[in-house]
């Protein structure tokens, strides 16, 4: 008995590490036939609606077409600065792993993620149209939120574009002012699978609060003595205020003064004022004013981007007074306008 267990015991290990190698080796090719395809997505570029002037009170909305990246305005009375096209591009790309990976359908799903930041609003009515990638199944229709598209191929990319509507938060808001961003997702999965994970696209502004013009005070000539003889000429400076006269003589009551006109907006930026050449007053006879500005070359609002800017209008100007003109009051209008360059 004890040489039959001396004779089979070595054959028996053997034979068990014979089995455990092919188990091994089984187990090894099962791994590499699991490997899966990687599939990325990128969006690039965004939808940049370039620079939003927002409203003085209430949401301005803006829709993106993903067609040609046109932009209409929905509503408010928001403004952009330029009426440039843009538009959100998705790049679906395929790295295949064995032969015969990159070749089923793909699941989309598109939705709005995190938070607005800005005056943004969250996207709404998120739209698509493809690019290079094929329309496979599910809704056709702009507006959908999830749709299907072609393979994509192997070590290969398919596109396509998504438009949106964005929303920007009025003045009365209180929100920030310069970059405003809200953010959509655009998930993939190999069919039927449900997708969970892709890119992350951005619809952004730089916003700027709307700009605003007010009359801090009058401009005021005084009362004025008509020369003895021939023509004479009041002006009020429009820096000083301060009144000169030629032939004429300008009493002290009531204190001339220049125009004066209190102008807000987005710090440092650029802007253009609009000061009629001339004005009527009117009284026992038309007399008219040449007016002047103190505004010199290329001016700018105080502060900078994110801040509200302020800056200081004055108007002067000069009236003939000759030895004919009649006594009595005279009074005028003037507009002035402002707008960002």
């Amino acid at each position: 008995m004890k040489a039959v267990t001396r004779l089979f015991a070595p054959g028996v290990a053997r034979q068990g590490a014979k089995a455990l190698g092919f188990a091994l080796a089984l187990q090894a090719v099962a791994a590499v036939a699991c490997a899966a395809p990687t599939y990325t997505v990128v969006v690039s570029p965004g939808a940049d609606l370039g620079t939003v002037t927002s409203a003085a009170a209430g949401d301005s909305v803006f829709r993106v077409d993903p067609t040609a990246g046109s932009v209409t305005q929905v509503s408010g009375s928001a403004t952009r600065s330029a009426n440039t096209s843009t538009r959100a591009m998705v790049t679906v790309s395929c790295a295949a792993q064995v032969a015969g990976d990159c070749a089923k359908t793909l699941n989309v799903r598109l939705g709005t993620v995190g938070s607005p930041t800005g005056r943004a609003r969250a996207l709404t009515r998120l739209t698509f149209v493809m690019g290079t990638a094929q329309l496979a199944g599910g809704p056709g229709a702009p507006g959908s939120a999830s749709f299907t598209i072609g393979a994509v191929g192997a070590n290969s990319s398919k596109t396509f574009f998504v438009g949106a509507d964005l929303g920007v938060a009025g003045d009365d808001s209180g929100l920030p002012t310069g970059l405003a961003e809200s953010d959509f997702f655009a998930f993939v999965a190999e069919s039927p699978a449900t997708p969970t994970a892709g890119g992350i696209g951005r619809f952004t502004a730089t916003v700027i609060r709307s700009i605003a013009i007010s009359k801090t005070s009058d401009l005021v000539f005084g009362t004025i003595a008509q020369p003895a003889s021939g023509s004479g000429l009041v002006t009020i400076d429009p820096n000083s205020g301060a009144r000169t006269t030629l032939g004429a003589v300008g009493l002290s009551s009531p204190t001339p003064s220049r125009a004066t006109f209190s102008i807000t907006g987005e710090g440092g930026q650029a802007f253009s004022v609009s000061v009629p050449a001339t004005f009527q007053m009117n009284g026992p006879a038309p007399i008219t004013v040449t007016t002047t500005s103190s505004v010199t070359g290329a001016p700018l609002l105080s502060g900078v981007l994110g801040s509200q800017g302020s800056f200081t209008l004055g108007v002067g100007g000069s009236a003939p007074i000759n030895s004919t003109t009649p006594a009595g009051d005279y009074t005028g209008s003037f507009t002035v306008t402002v707008a960002y360059n």
